[in-house]
């Protein structure tokens, strides 16, 4: 991924501020992978019960701040998924019992889902706009049709999803199921989340977060349910992972086997003041051509 773009409006736009990778290559563990995580995801998003404790207080001043905290929110429960694997919708009589590469959630049910995330609806549609309503409507559509489709605990999912062998080892395990699935459900590409464009730039990167995590689940979200292993027919549509690269399959039989690699080490060098002062840079009167963010 180039670490900045050109889009078709003439903007740069960084791709690794919507579009989160990881090198699996470096990683040594599981708990490495996990501290990355917690790094990344665990410590900037807001639970639910938060969310709406912050709307209680009051301390959501417009729709944006409660839809900014949605959308990491959902960042955060998709976390392992966004940065490992690649859901696809696959008919159960079709997916492969003994592959150590392919993977199916495993879920604990989340009794008031509904409510809450119903509650989450509510307090967006009581707050004012910040500049733009159509604009925010239109993102929030898209980002609760994931953000309210959730019907599970997001906290105790592990790194590596189990495979589908040790899913149907137990008929009771819990998984998720499409009711009725449209192959042809539209996503977004890539160009068309970089050509992104909203007048308002704090929009403009939210509606492209809300783009990735829309292709996150290519499916209603109305069709989503849970469902036991026990319960399954040939014909139901389940959700299955596939790693998004030969890196991750590898850092996955890597964890799982034990035969974890040494995590790199550098070297730390104190820092020190320079000999002499470095002079500011005036872009706007040393360059002739100005930036455009």
């Amino acid at each position: 991924m180039q670490p900045f773009e050109l889009n078709r409006h003439g903007r740069i736009v960084f791709p690794s501020n919507f579009i989160p990778e990881l090198d699996f290559s470096t990683l040594s563990s599981v708990d490495h992978l996990d501290a990355v995580i917690r790094r990344d995801f665990d410590t900037k998003a807001p639970t639910v019960s938060e969310i709406l404790s912050r709307h209680e207080l009051g301390k959501y001043g417009s729709k944006f701040e409660i839809m900014r905290d949605m959308a990491l929110n959902v960042f955060w429960a998709d976390r392992f998924t966004l940065m490992m694997f690649e859901r696809r919708v696959t008919r159960w009589g079709d997916v492969p019992r003994n592959r150590d590469d392919v993977y199916m959630p495993r879920l604990t049910p989340w009794p008031e889902a509904e409510e809450r995330l119903g509650a989450v609806e509510q307090a967006y549609r009581g707050l004012p706009r910040a500049w733009d309503s159509a604009a925010e409507d239109r993102i929030f559509d898209r980002l609760f049709a994931v953000f309210g489709s959730r019907r599970h605990f997001a906290g105790d999912l592990p790194s590596v999803k189990p495979t589908v062998t040790q899913l149907i080892s137990d008929p009771e395990n819990i998984t998720l199921r499409v009711r009725h699935y449209d192959p042809n459900h539209p996503v977004f590409g890539y160009d068309e989340i970089l050509d992104c464009h909203e007048d308002v730039a704090e929009l403009e990167a939210l509606s492209r977060w809300s783009m990735v995590l829309h292709n996150q689940q290519p499916w209603e979200g109305s069709e989503l349910e849970l469902v036991r292993v026990a319960d399954l027919k040939d014909d139901d549509y389940v959700v299955v992972s596939h790693p998004r690269n030969r890196e991750v399959q590898r850092f996955i039989n890597r964890a799982m086997s034990g035969k974890t690699r040494k995590a790199t080490s550098y070297t730390r060098h104190e820092p020190v003041a320079p000999s002499a002062p470095y002079p500011a840079v005036d872009v706007r009167s040393e360059f002739a051509i100005a930036p455009r963010i």
